[in-house]
């Protein structure tokens, strides 16, 4: 280079350009004021993606169980059990309800907020299904027991050799507070 002419050092592969290079003769790069930041971004940016995807996929498979929503039910299912339940029907009004027992068999509290009921004749086929929501849901403590009452509404049958079937449908983790709506 002339020795009159203004020299700069390009900030990729660090040869000495003239400073007045759009572009770097020797790696062919875009001159500019952040170059390396815009390099470094090239870099970045996917790596950022590639891991958020990566935690979202973890999260999706093995979420954790205390984490923002609380114990997942889904593998605790057979540890709240109905012990016994019973039909009836309040005066003369045409609607059942379904009081019982409930015992938590496990080691978390879990609050019940939905029933599934299958009505079975004799022969074992299916009749019925009913899911009574709570109105007002209840926590079921560890190695507890807890009553419970939910209307069922008007049953098509009324024959006595009806089998019911009961289990807790849906439930979340006892120990997280209500939202209040």
């Amino acid at each position: 280079m002339a020795e009159g002419e203004q020299t700069k050092v390009c900030p990729l592969c660090a040869e000495t350009i003239k400073a007045a290079a759009k572009v770097c003769p020797f790696c062919c790069s875009k001159q500019g004021r952040y170059v390396l930041w815009r390099q470094e971004l090239l870099i970045a940016g996917p790596a950022a993606v590639l891991t958020i995807l990566a935690s979202m996929a973890i999260a999706f498979v093995a979420p954790d169980e205390k984490g923002v929503g609380g114990r997942s039910f889904a593998g605790h299912q057979n540890d709240l059990v109905i012990l016994n339940s019973s039909l009836e029907r309040p005066g003369t009004k045409p609607d059942i309800w379904m009081a019982g027992t409930i015992t938590n068999r496990g080691e978390y509290p879990w609050r019940v907020h939905a029933f599934e009921v299958r009505f079975l004749d004799e022969h074992n086929n299916l009749l019925d299904v009913s899911h009574p929501t709570i109105r007002d849901s209840f926590v079921v403590q560890s190695r507890q027991e807890h009553g419970f009452r939910v209307e069922l509404g008007r049953l098509a049958f009324t024959n006595n050799d009806i089998v019911r079937q009961v289990r807790v449908q849906m439930a979340t983790d006892g120990d997280r507070r209500m939202k209040s709506d």
